[in-house]
This record gives structure tokens, C-alpha cells and sequence, in this order.
């Protein structure tokens, strides 16, 4: 019996392939968007993309492949390769056309790679046969050659959803592109967190008087809610500036991110994603809807991200927090001018345990938050009643939290620097002091931002740190801050 001769395909340019509504077809498309697999509501997966060529760049045609198992589905590595469909179903959906993929109604796909001068040999294929013909391998070198002068970009400002984390409020739902920095799939409040970064600063959010802290010590509340279970060591890998959002599931189900979770370092393109404030801090929240997509580094979007980092490295004034005054006000004087400014990421992951910063902050709160409590016995004279201690029986021991748009930390007022802190005021019983309790309220009253008319907003201020330790057979676990050269006259 003669052999098989392989089945003979004709493929169909996408322009006319939207035309062919309830029909099957065949065609090749580089692709231009790319969604995760993700479980339907029914026993199946799905894998959306936008597929485009010469004939039908805008919109592109959106394909939607349905499989009973994840391995089944199309697997891209990067925007702009190149991928092949047999016998997809064309269908219309909101006045759009859309192509339908199942491989148990016949479907198939195979996927290049879409770079001029690669090879014709599939990375990834539904079936162990296919066909590699001239005409295919003349198809695909066309279309490397096309998008190769036709850069794969949707994002580049033609998005109206489309945010940066500086951006971001709570009052919309919105677009995102984004590097992954670290995927927490340990975190015991959520079953995954993922942290996401692009380079640019999250605006200050007011704090929640509603909020209250339940130990009667808010800058402790804060502090837990910042760290949000990254160690410092992951921390050490993040780049130094621009906040890193954190992105929780809520209303999502557990494996609704997809069978594979994005790895850290990928780039992405989340949709439809909302943001929520909890302690003053801003979490990007995902939904049934939300989608994470691919993004290929070579995508303008990716670049626009990055080379806008690299500038912001090697300019003080883009170094600066992106919501403070232009040119920098404070209402603390340091001695320190000349000193560069350090992010409190880079505080926190600076490789020697003892150094001094300049930084540029907001005092989120104060412990303790009563200015009758700053100051305490010195050590020699802590037996004696509060109220027969003399002026320089005691010290100021004052925690600060701090934070800026990558990180919180605490920072202690302790001792001489305190008392240098607080120009005119040295420690004392200050149960004893009525005028200099007063006048220490108002300035921490300025320090944290508080206001009658609304939730308190802390100024930004600069202060230098200096980092300690507690115990020399541990430095590292016992590191501490204190603020030091630093003054707030008037």
C-alpha cells in the first residue's frame, strides 16, 4: 500500500479569515498579546491571545483556546512569535470577530520563535506531527521580516486603562505593566502574593483614622503591614527606587492566577486589576476578571519602563521621592546637605550593618504616641518616683516610623541626638514641664501632618540614620536605626 501523502493546507491571511464567520480555517499570526492559562468555570482551560499580520495589524484578532488539560495549550515565550492554528472556529463576539480553538473539535497550533534567522523548528506543538512545508517556512519568514520592522507594542499610550504605579487610586479599575520582582506563595493571610515594580513611585495615601492599631502602638501596626512577608534578603534584589506593589487575590479564586505563576524577573501586562489602602499603604487587588499577560523585554512599553529607571539613577533630582516638593522643602535641618539621598530600601539592604544615610521621609507615627512618655529615667535612677526625679535624671527614647515610597522602617530618638533633635527642649520630667510638653506637641503635631479638617498627612522631611547593633555575635539579625544630626527648630 503507497504511503500517506501529508494533508495539504491552505492558510488564510487574518483580513479575510474575520470574514469567515461560522467557518473553520487555517492561518498563521504573530502574536501581539498573550494571557495566561487559566481554569474556566467548567471542566476546561483557557488561553486568550491577539494574533496579527500584514493584512490585519489593528485590532488584531483575539483567539480563545479552550483544552481539557494545561499541558495541552499554547505555551508562548515571548511576544512576537509566531504561531500556527488548524481548524479554529471563527465566531463573532460583541460585534468583533474572535477565532475558537478546541483540540477535541480538531484544533492544533504550533509556535516559532519570531526572530529573523531562527530556525523552523517548533518550540512548542499540540501534536507530535505537523508539517513544515517550503510555503510554511516562506510564510514564516515573511512575517519575521514584518514584525521585525513592526515593533509588538499595544501599550504604547493607545490603552486608556493603562496606568503606572504611581498613578494608581482606588477609585477604578486599571491596566498595569510591570516587572515581577518576587512571587510569595507562603504568605499565611493570602495563598499567593505577587510584588510587583515599574520604576515609579506610589502616590502618599492619607491613613485610615478608622484603622486604629489594636496594641495602642500604631507605628508597630504600620510596620507589620509594610513588610508584608518579604525578608530582607529578598528585599536585597529589588532595584533601589520606585515602589514595589504588592498584588493580592480577593474574590479570585486560589488557582485563578493559572497553573504556572509568573516567575520573578517576567514582565507582564495585568488587566482589569483594582487597588485597595490598608495602614496607608497601597495593595493592588486582582478579581474573577483580572488577567496577567506576557510582555516580551523587547516590547516598547518594558523599554519605556526601564530606560526611565536608568535615568532616574543618575539624577539627584529624579532620585527624589516623585510626590515631594520640587525643589525639596523640610522642616528638619540636617548638617549633612552635601550627602547624597538614600531610598529606606536601601537603608534596609545596605551590606554594612553600621552606616550613616540622608534620607528624605514621612513620620508616620510615634512611639509612644503620648509626648508625656518621651522622656524616661536614666538607668541609675529608674527606682525613684517619676515625680521626685530631677531634669537630668532622664533621657528622650522616642521610636519614629518612618517611610518613603520603598519602605518602611523604625528609627529611634534616644539621648544626646534627641535632645539636639529637639532644639530648646532637653529630657525631663516632662510631668513637671507643662510649657515644653505643649510646645513638643506641636512640633510632633507638624511632624506627623495632624490636621483638624482631615486624616493626618505627613509633610516629607529629611533626617539622616545612622544603623547599629545590639548584639556583635548577630549584627545582622539585631540591626537597628537611630537619627542622628538632625534638628527641628522654631
Amino acid at each position: 500500500m503507497a504511503n500517506r501523502e501529508p494533508e495539504k493546507y491552505n492558510y488564510t491571511p487574518l483580513a479575510d479569515a474575520v470574514m469567515c464567520l461560522e467557518q473553520k480555517v487555517n492561518f498563521y499570526g504573530v502574536v501581539a498579546e498573550y494571557e495566561q492559562p487559566k481554569p474556566t468555570r467548567g471542566r476546561d482551560y483557557l488561553c486568550t491571545m491577539t494574533v496579527i499580520d500584514m493584512s490585519y495589524n489593528s485590532p488584531g484578532l483575539r483567539v480563545l483556546y479552550f483544552a481539557p488539560d494545561v499541558d495541552m495549550m499554547p505555551r508562548v515565550k515571548d511576544l512576537g512569535d509566531v504561531i500556527r492554528f488548524h481548524r479554529v472556529q471563527m465566531k463573532s463576539h460583541a460585534d468583533a470577530p474572535q477565532a475558537i480553538g478546541n483540540p477535541k473539535k480538531g484544533s492544533s497550533f504550533v509556535l516559532l520563535r519570531g526572530c529573523e534567522g531562527d530556525d523552523y523548528v517548533p518550540y512548542h506543538k499540540s501534536h507530535s506531527n505537523f508539517t513544515m512545508e517550503a510555503s510554511d517556512r516562506n510564510i514564516v519568514g515573511l512575517l519575521r521580516m514584518w514584525a521585525s520592522s513592526h515593533p509588538i507594542d499595544t501599550l504604547a499610550g493607545t490603552n486608556k486603562y493603562m496606568k503606572q504605579i504611581k498613578d494608581v487610586n482606588v477609585d477604578s479599575y486599571f491596566d498595569l505593566c510591570c516587572k515581577i520582582l518576587f512571587v510569595n506563595d507562603q504568605s499565611a493571610e493570602h495563598s499567593v502574593i505577587i510584588y510587583v515594580w515599574d520604576g515609579t513611585d506610589a502616590s502618599p495615601a492619607c491613613l485610615n483614622p478608622l484603622e486604629q492599631s489594636e496594641n495602642g502602638d500604631p507605628g508597630q501596626d504600620l510596620w507589620s503591614s509594610k513588610e508584608l512577608a518579604v525578608p530582607v534578603d529578598v528585599m536585597r534584589g529589588f532595584p533601589a527606587l520606585g515602589t514595589v506593589l504588592p498584588l493580592v487575590p480577593f474574590g479570585m479564586p486560589e488557582d485563578d492566577f493559572g497553573p504556572q505563576l509568573p516567575l520573578a524577573g517576567d514582565w507582564v501586562k495585568l488587566r482589569n486589576i483594582g487597588c485597595r489602602v490598608r495602614k496607608g499603604l497601597y495593595e493592588g487587588v486582582t478579581y474573577h476578571g483580572s488577567k496577567i499577560g506576557i510582555l516580551s523585554p523587547s516590547a516598547q512599553a518594558v523599554q519605556n519602563c526601564e530606560r526611565a529607571y536608568e535615568e532616574r539613577l543618575t539624577s539627584e533630582a529624579l532620585r527624589l521621592p516623585h510626590w515631594c516638593p520640587k525643589p525639596p522643602q523640610s522642616m528638619l535641618v540636617t548638617g549633612y546637605d552635601h550627602c547624597k539621598l538614600s531610598t529606606l530600601r536601601e537603608v534596609l539592604t545596605y551590606p554594612q550593618v553600621t552606616y550613616k544615610f540622608r534620607c528624605m521621609v514621612r513620620v508616620m507615627a510615634t512611639w509612644p504616641s503620648d509626648v508625656l512618655d518621651f522622656c524616661v529615667p536614666h538607668d541609675g535612677s529608674a527606682a525613684q518616683p517619676k515625680d521626685h526625679l530631677e531634669q537630668g535624671d532622664f533621657v528622650y527614647v522616642v521610636r519614629l516610623t518612618l517611610e518613603d515610597p520603598t519602605a518602611r522602617l523604625h528609627a529611634f530618638l534616644y539621648g544626646q541626638d534627641a535632645v539636639e533633635f529637639f532644639v530648646g527642649y532637653p529630657a525631663a520630667n516632662l510631668r513637671r514641664q507643662g510649657d515644653t510638653v505643649g510646645a513638643l506637641k506641636r512640633k510632633v503635631d507638624r511632624l506627623l501632618g495632624v490636621s483638624e479638617h482631615g486624616p493626618p498627612n505627613p509633610p516629607w522631611v529629611t533626617c539622616c540614620l545612622k544603623s547599629y547593633y545590639l548584639d556583635k555575635e548577630h549584627p545582622q539579625e539585631t540591626r537597628r536605626y537611630r537619627v542622628f544630626g538632625t534638628r527641628f527648630p522654631g
